[in-house]
């Protein structure tokens, strides 16, 4: 089994649950990582012009009605569609202004940088990239970038193994969400 290393800094992902009370259904957070089996649709979460990282107030995850990547696009190059069983390439582009919140993976990923300026931050750590530069994100590494530069910004990137259909995006705003919510109630 394959599984991302548990981060000590985030209470080694673990969250003790309350015991529940008895009382009346109540809906379902879906902001709460613990409810990943639940989720909550309205129309106006298919509008264009309220998603982007921005204006959300919950992460833009694998869960939403529509994945958003503020200025951010991804063309797939090798994958299980072509036959690759153990790895996948792609190319991201982001706009000037591009960016992903903070998260981690089950995987590792490694990125080439092409073309532009990255601003990216590995397990805390702020680096700059440039075209020529190589990262690499551990299975677990908590990472995000923004594009640092006045154009465009742009990277070759593999993951190995191949990602989850599910759960591939662990959004560090989740589990600090949680963590508040949690201590609110003690």
């Amino acid at each position: 089994m394959l599984a991302p290393v548990p981060r000590a800094r985030y209470g080694h992902d673990t969250q003790a649950v309350p015991d529940l009370p008895a009382r009346e259904p109540a809906r379902v957070d879906v902001r709460d990582p613990r409810t990943r089996a639940f989720g909550h649709f309205e129309p106006a979460q298919m509008d264009p012009g309220g998603q982007s990282q921005d204006l959300l107030a919950a992460t833009a995850s694998m869960r939403t009605a529509l994945l958003v990547y503020s200025g951010i696009t991804v063309k797939m190059m090798v994958d299980g569609d072509l036959g690759a069983v153990a790895s996948t390439m792609f190319m991201v582009q982001y706009a000037s202004d591009g960016i992903i919140g903070t998260h981690d993976h089950p995987f590792e990923e490694t990125y080439l940088i092409l073309e532009g300026v990255a601003e990216a931050t590995l397990d805390g750590e702020r680096y700059r990239l440039e075209p020529g530069d190589v990262a690499w994100a551990g299975t677990g590494c908590v990472h995000g970038f923004v594009n640092a530069g006045q154009g465009s910004l742009r990277w070759l990137e593999t993951q190995a193994p191949q990602p989850p259909s599910r759960h591939s995006y662990r959004f560090t705003r989740d589990w600090d969400y949680l963590r508040a919510a949690l201590e609110e109630k003690s």
